[in-house]
């Protein structure tokens, strides 16, 4: 087993593995990022709660405290440029009883002492002011200002896209089924050919202590968490303007309730403990969970539509805390049980292991500049090609819209296909471009979709003859 040669291979397109991609794109090596699915995303990264946390949720003083907070940061100075929305709606950590705001105020000692020092405890005519939807009853909150809500879907395409553009190669369809070390290098094994590659960085996510063990290392057992999701029609964004959050208790953070920058209000989520890293079920007795938590917190939510349910998986382990253990003698770093942080930690946690891969294992030659890219907005009433009056005169595609539920045109579709990453599955192109993501759900777009994906594939498959 040979294959082409590499500096370091990145194992896992989900959110953190796209960061380190694109960190290890600053500096002059070859890279390869190794996704088993046949799109990016597609596994933890695709259901989540969307929120860009400070860290003041985690354990402080820990690695994820540390790295979630480092990643806030980044993301705010660094998404902007790359086309990425925030939103700055803020969090109300909510107390419902007496008991709860006496752990509220020592919550908020904690994190003020901790350096969140924007963190403010209020009162109840302040929740109100706030939110004045919210069930009755409430008896205090934290409000925390710097909580934001992001794209959880165009963040880690714009980390791969960036990571492509300046040099990384990526390989689709490719799970790693063998790994060996020669002394020298990492052999690993994939259905589309072998890789050699000096470093191994695993973020193989809910399959990470399964890669882990094909190296001979056994530091973790994952144990997924699954996490079941309701989204509300946009006609009730009205009510919910910052993410609500349950006081958290040392086992569970709790069901909260938050806007999204697609324009919905989401519920969620659940915890139950799984033993299936594909067991992506959407459950009745979940559902009806959600259904009471939403009740107990905005009850005019349940007179507005649910448009979607969704399931997301957690990369929990049997410890909850991060799992980012470098083995500098054999070159090859984990980065395991990042649980639901990821997002928000994952420009943290790209520097952090870059950190490590440059302490003796990896030549450390910075670029002295790079290829800037962007990808589109998805921002509900942001600037849309369709109302661009120089587009649509230079292509009327841009006027024929598709999805009508989100005000997709083909143009944007094409787009999306015509990418240096374009999207591989029919579940892909809907996360770069919203199609088929309204009300709907691609009853009336969809056939028209596919029809475009499927075109697309067949003129690229003329082209590689």
């Amino acid at each position: 087993m040979t294959g082409e040669r590499y500096d370091v291979a990145i194992i896992g397109a989900g959110v953190v593995g796209c960061a380190i991609a694109r960190e290890f794109s600053r500096y002059r090596l070859r890279a390869i990022l190794i996704e088993a699915l046949s799109d990016l995303g597609g596994g933890a990264s695709k259901g989540n709660s969307a929120i860009l946390s400070t860290g003041s949720d985690t354990p402080i003083g820990s690695l994820e405290c540390r790295l979630v907070t480092r990643g806030h940061e980044r993301y705010r100075a660094e998404a902007p440029g790359l086309g990425l929305p925030i939103l700055s709606v803020g969090s109300l950590t909510v107390a419902w009883n007496e008991a709860e705001a006496a752990a509220l105020a020592r919550m908020h000692a904690e994190i003020a002492s901790a350096g969140f020092r924007s963190a403010e405890l209020v009162d109840r005519e302040a929740v109100y002011r706030r939110v004045p939807a919210l069930a009755p009853g409430a008896v205090a909150a934290v409000w925390e200002p710097e909580e934001a809500i992001v794209d959880p879907f165009s963040t880690p395409y714009a980390y791969a896209l960036d990571a492509v553009v300046n040099g990384v190669a990526f390989r689709a369809s490719s799970p790693v089924t063998a790994a060996l070390h020669d002394g020298e290098a990492w052999h690993l094994a994939t259905p589309q050919g072998p890789v050699a590659a000096g470093l191994v960085v695993n973020c193989g996510g809910l399959w990470g202590d399964r890669v882990d063990a094909l190296a001979g290392f056994a530091d973790f057992t994952i144990r997924p968490r699954r996490g079941e999701f309701l989204v509300f029609d946009k006609s009730a964004r009205q009510l919910l303007d910052v993410v609500l959050k349950p006081v958290p208790t040392p086992q569970y953070r709790g069901v909260l309730a938050a806007p999204t920058v697609f324009g919905n209000v989401l519920v969620g989520p659940t915890a139950e403990d799984v033993d299936d890293p594909d067991d992506w079920r959407v459950t009745g007795a979940g559902l009806d969970r959600l259904r009471r938590a939403a009740r107990a917190m905005l009850p005019a939510l349940l007179e507005h539509e649910v448009t979607a349910t969704y399931c997301g998986l957690r990369p929990a382990s049997e410890r909850p805390e991060y799992r980012i253990v470098a083995r500098p003698d054999r070159r090859w770093i984990t980065v395991g049980g990042i649980r639901s942080t990821g997002l928000s930690g994952a420009l943290g946690i790209a520097e952090h292991v870059a950190g490590l891969a440059f302490d003796g294992m990896l030549p450390a030659e910075r670029k002295a500049e790079t290829i800037p890219v962007r990808v589109p907005s998805l921002l509900e009433g942001g600037a849309r090609p369709w109302m661009d009056a120089a587009r649509l005169a230079a292509d009327p595609a841009y006027g024929e819209i598709v999805c009508h539920c989100e005000g997709v045109s083909l143009g944007e579709i094409r787009d999306a296909l015509a990418s240096p990453l374009p999207p591989r599955s029919l579940k892909a192109l809907r996360r770069r471009t919203r199609a088929m993501f309204g009300r709907c759900q691609g009853f009336f777009c969809g056939a028209r979709v596919l029809a475009e994906l499927e075109r697309h594939a067949r003129r690229a498959g003329r082209a590689a003859q």
